[in-house]
């Protein structure tokens, strides 16, 4: 049995309810976006072609092969379990390092969705806030560090903070930007944009441009693409002119006209597809 005194140090009075009930409320939205996204519905309170259907068909809302809202949902489980138990110092440590990991992924995505996607999703920004409240409750509730626990004194913190920070950033865009093959239905739609005439007008500079292209995965390379900018490889400037196009990217299928990020779903309805029978 710990000595008395190294009990007092190691044991907080109560478990930390608040962060309790944060992570529960975050679990549960991580949970219905999640399986909105499996199902491949569209989440409640959101449109059809809207922004949140934008940011759910994005490749940003798989990640490693899961559904991005799943791993959130296990960040937030694992805060509740680790918050609903008596607030060790060891056990807030943890916390608070899932939290600014947590923390940095909502922001790094958050601002991929409003700067890349073009698009807001409600559910995720609320689920972002719910994540940066976690982290401060946890702040709020930082033990002493004593003579042991080094690493709770604020500049160690703020260390630990950065070096969380950098590693789930660069994790994030290197998995986010990995090549990925393309499937059956993308390389077929791909190819049917092309031959019913559709085009897609974008810029070789645009982030947005080259998500739309990234959600056709090596069939990019078989759309209708026509480059705007004077200065891009084979450009036709002439052409975006006269479909007077006046953001990046622009779709033009059948009578239809489309800007920005376009889910595939939505391009294939536009266009008539009908999908491979080997399905995607």
């Amino acid at each position: 049995m710990a000595p008395p005194a190294r009990r007092q140090e190691e044991v907080a009075p109560r478990p930390a309810w608040e962060v309790v009930a944060l992570a529960a409320a975050g679990a549960g939205i991580a949970l219905y976006l999640g399986i909105t996204k499996l199902m491949q519905t569209t989440p409640a309170l959101c449109t059809d072609g809207g922004s949140c259907e934008i940011v759910q068909a994005s490749h940003y809302a798989v990640f490693l092969g899961v559904p991005t809202a799943l791993w959130g949902a296990a960040l937030y489980v694992g805060l509740g379990v680790l918050a609903a138990r008596p607030f060790t110092r060891r056990r807030w440590l943890w916390s608070f390092g899932l939290a600014v990991g947590g923390a940095a992924f909502s922001i790094y995505l958050t601002g991929v969705s409003l700067f890349v996607l073009r698009a807001a999703c409600g559910w995720c920004v609320t689920s972002a806030v719910i994540v940066l409240g976690l982290l401060a409750a946890l702040l709020w509730r930082r033990p002493p560090a004593g003579t042991r626990w080094l690493w709770l004194r604020p500049p160690r913190l703020a260390v630990l903070a950065g070096l969380v920070t950098v590693a789930t950033v660069g994790l994030s865009f290197a998995a986010f930007n990995a090549a990925v093959p393309a499937s059956q239905y993308q390389e077929a739609l791909a190819r049917h944009l092309s031959d019913t005439g559709a085009r897609f007008y974008g810029a070789y500079w645009c982030p947005a441009c080259r998500e739309q292209k990234r959600l056709f995965g090596n069939a990019a390379t078989e759309l209708p693409y026509v480059e705007c900018d004077p200065a891009g490889a084979g450009a036709r400037p002439d052409l975006c002119s006269q479909a007077n196009v006046r953001t990046f990217p622009t779709w033009t299928v059948g009578a239809s006209r489309r800007e920005g990020v376009t889910p595939l779903d939505t391009l294939a309805t536009l266009s008539g597809f009908t999908p491979p029978a080997a399905g995607r």
